[in-house]
């Protein structure tokens, strides 16, 4: 392959920490490892992926308060985020060189998919999907909300684009509900396990397309939700893009999701994702969010391989 296409990926997207990031359930390496994937088992040219700016600084205050920047500052709060309190004693410089910093290369990885998606039809972020991240605050693992800073860079350009967030993360995707609130330009589906965290009651009114499930779902109930009910959402919202937060914390074992997706049903769950995008010519960018084992990274890469193979029928 010789031409680029829209893939992104930055060599800063792993998250490394003196080997401490080991002690959280987060495989904050995968995305070297999806990328590894695409290129050594796929065929992918490395010259072939988009990378992606890091995120500015009057990007982030789009969203995000100036108080809430402020106080990543401080590594007690990184650590309260990360859920991982042993960097508390962590330098901050050093946490925001080795744990901010990829996210916020992440971030400029949405943004970049994004306006790809428009240009392509379509666009994968190698990272990204940090959708606990709220305007005035952060929790479970997410830092900053990359799908809202990326949408809102959008509006800028065309104000009356229509947006359809489709979330398959294990969570509830409470981040991004709270910050969109009522914006009628903002379409959610979110399928998601009701009987984890964030379990945030104030949030789920602002999910158009609500579908709780309960834990341990295995494929067939969940495949077919998903095929019975998302093409008529994105025939009655009509938007303009798609951003699909594609969390593989729904794999059975993952200590965090708590459901029983097969690897199988994943890249199943993917391509019915894709297809429906497609033949509704509707554009589609996706962000990889959560997924708690090592076994995400393949999935990933087979999940994408199927998609570019399959789906979109790009000859490698």
């Amino acid at each position: 392959m010789s031409n680029k296409i829209p893939i992104i990926f930055s060599k800063h997207y792993d998250i490394t920490l003196l080997g401490l990031q080991r002690l959280h359930p987060f495989d904050s390496e995968k995305y070297g490892r999806v990328y590894r994937y695409l290129v050594n088992k796929v065929g992918v040219d490395k010259d072939c992926f988009y990378i992606p700016e890091i995120v500015s600084e009057k990007e982030l205050l789009s969203v995000h308060t100036k108080e809430y920047l402020s106080s990543l500052n401080h590594s007690i709060n990184i650590a309260s985020i990360a859920e991982l309190m042993m960097i508390s004693l962590v330098p901050n410089f050093v946490l925001q060189g080795r744990v901010l910093k990829p996210m916020k290369y992440a971030t400029g990885g949405t943004i970049l998919g994004c306006q790809l998606a428009m240009e392509y039809g379509w666009a994968i972020n190698l990272s990204g999907g940090y959708h606990h991240a709220k305007s005035e605050s952060g929790g479970g693992f997410c830092f900053f909300a990359d799908i809202p800073i990326a949408v809102y860079k959008l509006f800028k350009e065309n104000p009356e684009l229509s947006i359809m967030i489709v979330d398959f993360d294990a969570h509830q995707g409470n981040g991004y509900a709270s910050i969109f609130r009522d914006d009628t330009r903002i379409h959610v589906f979110d399928v998601y396990n009701e009987e984890i965290y964030p379990y945030d009651v104030e949030t789920k009114r602002y999910i158009e397309f609500e579908y709780p499930v309960k834990s341990y779902i295995e494929d067939r109930k969940y495949l077919s939700l998903l095929e019975g009910e998302l093409g008529g959402a994105m025939v009655k919202s009509k938007p303009n893009l798609i951003v699909y937060n594609a969390g593989t914390d729904v794999l059975r074992g993952d200590p965090l999701g708590c459901m029983s997706i097969s690897g199988d049903g994943i890249v199943k769950r993917d391509e019915i994702v894709f297809r429906n995008a497609l033949n509704n010519k509707i554009p589609i960018v996706m962000v990889l969010s959560g997924g708690y084992t090592k076994k995400s990274a393949a999935i990933i890469g087979r999940s994408i391989e199927n998609i570019l193979k399959n789906v979109l029928s790009i000859g490698l």
